[in-house]
């Protein structure tokens, strides 16, 4: 055999063995994420239905049972944006109906922490998951109950704006910050908001007509 014909079968063989590595690594992520998702999928449920007021009663021992195994499954597969959501929902939840506790109090501490955990977690979320408007809407709703309206709940609630603004679901939410900003709001943004709201139709529209009403907000054209 030449010495050309030997290079040549050599190159060959090791670009197969290249593409057979790739093929396991591929079939392993798979698996890990098919592995992952069976092993959530009744806690998943359990989320999603609590999202949207429904399902059983969050109770402390549901709640901790959700986080642990949602956990769990984050350790096999830490690049799951989805896990990463539905933990900054559970801890964000969590903080949300322990109210404002007294200041300086160990409920504040735990509430802040919660927050805290949900923001690292919405964040994570936002990294895997760029262009997904639900994680950066969360995330700066999460930072506004926190009381952190800094550089990153800007880039978080414009990057919501512009991923979101046509998601029925999403639209009350970026109206309540947006709200709650008041004057802060730059005339730029106030702009975004108001062509989302009078653009918005159906079930939305009317809820955040209400909204409207409820804060006093004049909107031109809606």
């Amino acid at each position: 055999m030449s010495t050309a014909a030997l290079r040549n079968r050599i190159a060959v063989s090791a670009a197969a063995l290249i593409l057979a590595v790739f093929a396991l690594l591929s079939l392993f992520h798979g698996g890990r994420i098919a592995w992952s998702d069976a092993d959530t999928l009744a806690t998943r449920w359990t989320v999603t239905q609590w999202r949207v007021n429904r399902g059983p009663v969050q109770t402390t021992e549901l709640w901790l049972r959700a986080r642990d195994e949602l956990q769990a499954a984050l350790q096999i597969t830490p690049d799951n944006p989805q896990l990463h959501d539905d933990l900054g929902y559970l801890h964000a939840s969590r903080a949300q109906a322990m109210g404002w506790p007294k200041y300086g109090s160990e409920q504040e501490t735990l509430r802040q922490n919660l927050l805290t955990e949900a923001i690292s977690h919405y964040r994570a979320a936002t990294v895997l998951r760029p262009t997904f408007p639900y994680s950066w809407a969360y995330l700066a709703l999460t930072k506004q109950l926190k009381g952190e309206i800094n550089a990153e709940f800007w880039v978080a609630f414009d990057k919501a704006l512009r991923y979101g603004r046509t998601e029925a679901g999403l639209q009350p939410t970026l109206v309540q910050m947006a709200f709650a900003q008041g004057k802060t709001l730059s005339p730029e943004r106030q702009s975004l908001v108001f062509s989302m709201i009078t653009s918005s139709q159906g079930a939305a529209r009317k809820q955040l007509a209400t909204m409207i009403e409820q804060n006093g907000v004049t909107v031109p054209g809606f």
